[in-house]
C-alpha cells in the first residue's frame, strides 16, 4: 500500500484535515479520519488503522487541556461503562464481516449529522447524568472498539452534562485516550495488526501531530461554525459511501 504514492498522498491528506479541524474545534478526528480510511482501506483495516493513531492525537489534546479537567466523579461511570464497552467492540470488529463494519459505520456517522442539524437541548439533571453515564459509556466503548469512532455518543452527552469549550475537549480526550489506549492491546491480543498497516499508520502519524498542533494555534482564531458546517456536509458525503460499499459488499456474500 505504501509503495502507492497516490494513495499515500490521499491518507495524508485525509488524516492532515481531521487533526486541523480537531485541533481547532476540540473533536472530530476519530469520526473524519476513520470515514476516509475506510473508504481507501476498507472499513475494518481503517479502524485498525485508526487505533494506532487515536492514543497519540488524544494525548496531545489531554495535555494542552490539561489546566480544564472536570472533576473526576462527573466522568468514572462512563469510563467504566466504556472500557467494557471497548472490550466487546474490540471482538466485534474482528468476528463481523467488513460489509457490516461498512454499513454499521455509514449509518452512525449519519445519524450525527442528522443529531447535529437538530441542534443542541438543554442540560440534562444531576440524576439523569448518573444513570446514564454507565449506559452511554458502554454505547459509546462498543462503537469505538467496532467502528472507529464514538465521538457522536460521547460528544451529545458531554454536551448534555453541561461542559463546553476546553472542558469539553478536555474530558473527550480523556474518554478517547483511555479507550483508545485499551483497544491496542486488545487487537494486539488478538493479532490483528500486520505490518503493512502498522507501516501506514507509522506514515499517518507524523501529519496527524504536527497538523494538530497547528490546528490548535489557530484554535479561537477561524469561524468554528462555519468549519463545523463543512464537517457536516463532509460526513454525510462518506456516510453515504460507506452505506453504498457495505450494501455492495452483502450483495456478493448472498448465493446466486
Amino acid at each position: 500500500m505504501t509503495d502507492d504514492p497516490l494513495l499515500v498522498a490521499i491518507l495524508v491528506g485525509t488524516v492532515a484535515v481531521a487533526a486541523f479541524i480537531n485541533g481547532t474545534i476540540g473533536f472530530g478526528f476519530a469520526l473524519l479520519a476513520v470515514n476516509g480510511l475506510a473508504v481507501v482501506l476498507g472499513a475494518r483495516d481503517g479502524v485498525v488503522v485508526m487505533s494506532l493513531l487515536a492514543p497519540f492525537v488524544s494525548g496531545l489534546q489531554l495535555i494542552n487541556h490539561r489546566a480544564f479537567a472536570p472533576p473526576w466523579r462527573r466522568l468514572r461511570s462512563l469510563l467504566a461503562g466504556a472500557i467494557v464497552g471497548s472490550v466487546v467492540g474490540t471482538q466485534l470488529l474482528v468476528v463481523l464481516p467488513g460489509s457490516v463494519i461498512s454499513m454499521a459505520l455509514g449509518l452512525f456517522t449519519l445519524w450525527f449529522v442528522a443529531r447535529s442539524i437538530r441542534g443542541e437541548r438543554p442540560p440534562m439533571g444531576d440524576r439523569t447524568e448518573r444513570r446514564l453515564g454507565p449506559l452511554v459509556g458502554f454505547v459509546g466503548g462498543v462503537s469505538n472498539g467496532t467502528l472507529g469512532a464514538s465521538g457522536p455518543v460521547f460528544g451529545t452527552y458531554l454536551t448534555a452534562i453541561g461542559l463546553r469549550g476546553r472542558d469539553f475537549a478536555y474530558a473527550i480526550a480523556l474518554v478517547f485516550f483511555l479507550m483508545s489506549t485499551l483497544r491496542i492491546g486488545l487487537l494486539a491480543a488478538l493479532d490483528v495488526y500486520s505490518q503493512p498497516l502498522v507501516v501506514i499508520a507509522g506514515v499517518l502519524l507524523v501529519p496527524s501531530l504536527g497538523v494538530q498542533l497547528i490546528g490548535l494555534h489557530f484554535r479561537g482564531r477561524l469561524p468554528a461554525a462555519a468549519i463545523y458546517r463543512g464537517v457536516l456536509v463532509a460526513l454525510g458525503v462518506g456516510g453515504a459511501t460507506l452505506i453504498w460499499r457495505g450494501i455492495e459488499g452483502l450483495s456478493d456474500l448472498l448465493p446466486r
